[in-house]
């Protein structure tokens, strides 16, 4: 199981890091350049504190890292309405691209999102081509119940 120590939270810590290495979408939210918010849906693969996130290059929320590294990740609620993990923090651009990623987390990516590549049609060799661009997003603070 993955630890999590960002500081006190309403949900146990065992709890949110299960549902970080399981939970298979989160809503990654960044800041425009003009302020507005901008939140998206990823796949995301929590790896020793840090949610890995590969993504288009040309993706909008690449280039409102360029503008701010403030960025959130919320995970669903459950179905009454609890279950809620917001994670905020930074994000950057990785060095490394999903390729030189894949090196690292080609099993436990495949682990988690073999059903999503299986119904995309596609390889984790292919993903890693079109989302070419891999975020590292390091949280700071947790809110969660």
């Amino acid at each position: 199981m993955t630890t999590l120590d960002l500081g006190s939270s309403q949900a146990p810590a065992h709890a949110v890091a299960r549902r970080l290495d399981t939970d298979t979408i989160g809503w990654f939210t960044t800041v425009r350049p003009d302020g507005r918010l901008h939140a998206v849906p990823v796949w995301f693969l929590w790896l020793d504190g840090v949610a890995v996130i590969m993504s288009e290059p040309s993706a909008v929320k690449l280039r409102n890292l360029q503008h701010s590294p403030s960025a959130l990740l919320h995970l669903h609620a459950d179905a009454t309405g609890d279950g809620i993990v917001i994670l905020g923090g930074t994000a950057v651009r990785s060095e490394r691209t999903s390729t030189q990623w894949l090196e690292q987390i080609r099993d436990p990516y495949l682990e988690k999102y073999a059903d999503g590549i299986a119904a995309l049609g596609t390889e984790i060799d292919a993903m890693a081509s079109r989302f070419s661009t891999v975020i590292e997003f390091t949280p700071s603070s947790l809110t969660a119940w």
